[in-house]
């Protein structure tokens, strides 16, 4: 029995029309994408590397060139500042020399005018100054003409019997003190006397000064009143001047008829005493005497007070009284 021939197709109709439409489509993309794979492949090839670096070369050689001019320019402007500076040098080396020659000439002239003797214009008279006006002393106290610039104000009253007959006097004359103290003033009132037992003194207060208040005067002008009722003794003035001297105040004021016994005042007579109580005080205190009762009729008396008050900065003034001292 004879075999029927077979036919053994690989590929069929359908997968042939399928290739050559895949082929066709590769074509056409080939085609389409030819330009840029050609631009990619230029861009990476070795010979384009090449160009881009003589063009890189290229460009470094123009910027060198600009950075030499630019150096030569920079080297021509600093050439110019050197010449501009060397001038100026040159100009101020000359204005110097000019300087010189204008100093040296003005000395020559100097030196030619000193040869010339030019006398010296006269001196002003001088217009003569006015005397200095003496400025017044500032009063703190005024009494009865008598007047002190001290505040500190001590009246020390002679107890002694020949005061006697003298009251109305001596409490005039402290009243009038009081009176005319300040609220700036400060007071004392010592009476002295010698008595049988020694010197004695009664003062207000008993220590210090009092300031002058409306009490306090009134105080003073009552104590005046009770030490005129205790005349007696003789007058120990130099005892109580040692105390008067050495306690407070700056302003003495003595109210005594003028009349020391020497015998209550170691043996001293009036002219001595006065010597001794300026001796013992050496300035230090002012010291004003008021003499009272029938003082003309004793040269010693008014010898006595103004000495004593006239060597110790003080002041003198005499009362005359109506009456006549137990001792007249």
């Amino acid at each position: 029995m004879k075999r029927r021939a077979r036919n053994i197709e690989i590929f069929s109709l359908s997968s042939i029309d399928l290739f050559a439409a895949a082929m066709g489509a590769f074509a056409l993309l080939t085609i389409v994408l030819m330009p840029y794979y050609q631009n990619v492949v230029v861009e990476r090839t070795p010979d384009n590397n090449i160009s881009d670096m003589a063009a890189a070369a290229e460009l470094s050689a123009v910027e060198t060139k600009e950075k030499k001019k630019a150096l030569e320019r920079k080297r021509d402007a600093q050439k110019r500042n050197v010449s501009d500076i060397k001038s100026q040098e040159q100009k101020l080396l000359d204005d110097l020399r000019a300087a010189e020659a204008t100093l040296m000439e003005k000395q020559a002239r100097a030196e030619a005018a000193r040869a010339i003797p030019i006398p010296e214009p006269p001196e002003p008279i001088p217009e003569p100054k006015p005397a200095p006006v003496e400025a017044e002393p500032v009063i703190s106290f005024r009494f009865l003409g008598m007047k002190t610039k001290k505040d500190d104000i001590v009246v020390a009253v002679d107890l002694n019997k020949c005061m006697g007959g003298h009251e109305d006097s001596v409490n005039r004359s402290v009243e009038r003190i009081v009176e005319s103290l300040q609220d700036n003033h400060a007071l004392r009132i010592v009476g002295f006397q010698q008595t049988d037992a020694g010197p004695r003194t009664t003062s207000w207060p008993n220590s210090g000064l009092r300031r002058i208040n409306p009490t306090n005067r009134r105080d003073a002008k009552s104590f005046s009143s009770r030490l005129t009722r205790q005349f007696g003794g003789s007058a120990s003035m130099l005892d109580a001047f040692k105390d008067l001297i050495n306690g407070p105040g700056d302003a003495i004021f003595l109210i005594s008829d003028g009349l020391p016994n020497p015998s209550a005042n170691n043996g001293l007579r009036p002219t001595a005493l006065a010597r001794e109580i300026t001796r013992m005080n050496n300035g230090r205190k002012e010291i004003h005497t008021v003499v009272v009762g029938n003082y003309f009729d004793y040269k010693g008396t008014v010898e006595f007070m103004e000495t004593l008050s006239e060597r110790n900065n003080g002041q003198f003034m005499a009362l005359a009284s109506g009456r006549n001292g137990v001792c007249d």
